[in-house]
């Protein structure tokens, strides 16, 4: 499957798998029950420490285990000192490798650094660096987006820096190399209302005429990524770009974004002899928060017509927008 050449097992080795694969289980149970009896014991001790990272070595996906670890590191806490800390960050990260996407592992990660011996900005500085590389390799894990906004949050508390500028760079920095990555997208989202209540984005008008021709040109890109035209939705109606606008000037902004969507909906008739479904979504939401009528109740009863028509899965969701119309 996908690429993968099926492995063709003869009756021998298929037997002496089967015993391996028995022995393992049989192992991994007995381990299991062993650290289970610790931790209903109430064991605190580096041998059952140890006997976690074992049971964690064959199940990383373990999540009670990680709980009773973090339990027991607490109880010795006095007795651990940096180097201890930074084997445990390295243990973290074997984990993390083989499952980037488990929420425990990554919990874990950020409780060993807040319990960290040193509790400085520079552990926090080096972990930004760290999750930058992660995501490089995996750019649209959401487990690692998640993460890195925690980083962040521990970093400018440390600090007394805020970071929104430098984040903003890094989510266009990776939304360019691939407009589909969502979680940059929300990233993005999570910053800028943030950045206008602290002045950091101190003209709003302007700002959003620049964000406005980066949409549009993302829009262009790709007409059926559905990350983008989610995060025009967003950006249309935000209230701290909409309430932080003079009025002409954020209607303006819209009349530019329905424009262009019309321009790219008659290239796709054109080109597939079809309309663009995303183009008549957002052309009806447009038209529904537009401060002036930007158009006529006969283009909305036409774009809700056609969505019934190319969007079946919705149908009665825009019949019903129809007969409200």
């Amino acid at each position: 499957m996908h690429g993968v050449k099926r492995r063709l097992w003869t009756q021998e080795a298929l037997k002496q798998k089967r015993a391996q694969d028995k022995q393992r289980i049989k192992a991994y149970r007995d381990q299991t029950a062993r650290v289970l009896r610790l931790r209903d014991a109430g064991a605190y001790s580096m041998e059952a420490l140890a006997e976690t990272t074992s049971l964690l070595q064959m199940n990383g996906e373990f999540n009670a285990v990680w709980n009773y670890r973090r339990d027991i590191i607490a109880a010795l806490r006095e007795q651990l000192d940096g180097g201890f800390w930074e084997a445990e960050l390295k243990l973290t990260m074997a984990h993390l490798r083989e499952s980037p996407k488990v929420y425990w592992i990554w919990n874990h990660r950020q409780w060993c650094l807040q319990h960290h011996a040193e509790q400085g900005a520079a552990v926090w500085k080096r972990e930004l660096a760290l999750v930058g590389k992660m995501l490089e390799l995996d750019p649209r894990n959401f487990h690692g987006w998640h993460y890195r906004r925690v980083v962040v949050r521990e970093l400018e508390r440390r600090s007394g820096a805020s970071l929104d500028s430098a984040e903003l760079s890094f989510t266009t920095e990776k939304i360019n190399e691939n407009i589909s990555n969502f979680s940059a997208w929300y990233q993005r989202a999570q910053l800028i209302p943030r950045m206008i209540a602290s002045g950091k984005i101190a003209d709003t008008s302007r700002f959003a005429e620049e964000e406005a021709s980066y949409i549009i040109n993302a829009m262009y890109t790709d007409a059926e990524d559905q990350s983008v035209w989610m995060y025009l939705k967003w950006f249309a109606e935000a209230s701290c770009i909409r309430d932080d606008m003079p009025l002409q000037d954020y209607d303006c902004m819209l009349t530019k974004f329905r424009e262009n969507i019309m321009a790219i909906n008659q290239d796709e008739l054109e080109f597939s002899g079809r309309e663009n479904i995303w183009c008549l979504k957002m052309l009806v939401f447009l038209g529904s928060i537009a401060p002036t009528q930007q158009e006529s109740p006969a283009q909305r009863r036409h774009h809700l017509e056609r969505l019934i028509e190319l969007d079946s899965m919705r149908r009665n969701r825009y019949i019903h927008m129809l007969e409200n119309a």
